[in-house]
């Protein structure tokens, strides 16, 4: 496709190359444009996925010991374009597993139109509500991404103790989650520390905050870092 001719990629280090936008009951407008030589998916307010310059998965996934850390199923919880995919396919170096949950079906179709062909792993690509597929899960993941934003805030229900509690009965015993949050304006810096100390913090007692740019990434186990 033109997208994949290295003149169009060269050309989009100068400029946005916009592909295509697509609106949906969940997302008003979601856009994929190719910049920097990769797909771009965001909304009029926030960037939902980069490829590898999504830095804020990509600065926390590279923070782990990988050398100890050696997941084999990874449960994904907002899918984007699948930068993370991408970002633990390239961390990892061994086979996964992966679930990859993710409400919008006009994203999945933008997820088969410009990305599938890129992962590596068998991906079982879930269409349905995240928390409906948590509290009915019975499955347990080495690795589980949070990534659920509706433009730039997370549904409450995601936010609760009782869905923190669901996520970590969905962790295998040595299993870790990464759960994204935006951390930018003193607001949402605020949010997210109580989110932290009332909610993640007691379900996750060796969780730690990554800052990451404009992000935090809440780690469930400090001990999966490298020292």
């Amino acid at each position: 496709m033109k997208k994949d001719n290295w003149l169009y990629k060269g050309k989009s280090y100068i400029s946005e190359i916009h592909l295509e936008s697509v609106s949906s009951k969940i997302n008003k407008q979601l856009h994929v444009s190719l910049i920097k030589g990769r797909l771009q998916l965001y909304t009029d307010h926030v960037i939902y996925s980069w490829e590898d310059l999504y830095r804020n998965f990509k600065s926390a996934i590279n923070k782990l010991n990988w050398a100890n850390f050696k997941p084999e199923t990874v449960l994904i919880l907002g899918l984007g374009l699948g930068s993370v995919i991408q970002i633990v396919e390239k961390k990892s170096k061994r086979p996964l597993r992966i679930t990859a949950v993710e409400i919008d079906e006009h994203v999945l179709y933008l997820v088969n139109k410009y990305c599938s062909s890129k992962f590596k792993s068998p991906i079982e690509y879930v269409c349905a509500d995240a928390y409906s597929f948590i509290v009915q899960n019975k499955r347990k993941f080495d690795l589980i991404l949070f990534d659920i934003f509706i433009d730039d805030d997370i549904p409450s229900q995601f936010q609760t103790l009782a869905f923190a509690r669901k996520l970590s009965q969905s962790l295998t015993d040595s299993g870790i989650m990464l759960y994204n949050r935006i951390a930018m304006e003193p607001d949402q810096i605020m949010a997210s520390m109580e989110y932290f100390d009332q909610v993640y913090s007691k379900v996750f007692p060796s969780s730690v905050i990554l800052e990451v740019k404009t992000n935090w990434i809440l780690l469930s186990n400090k001990h999966q870092l490298k020292i």
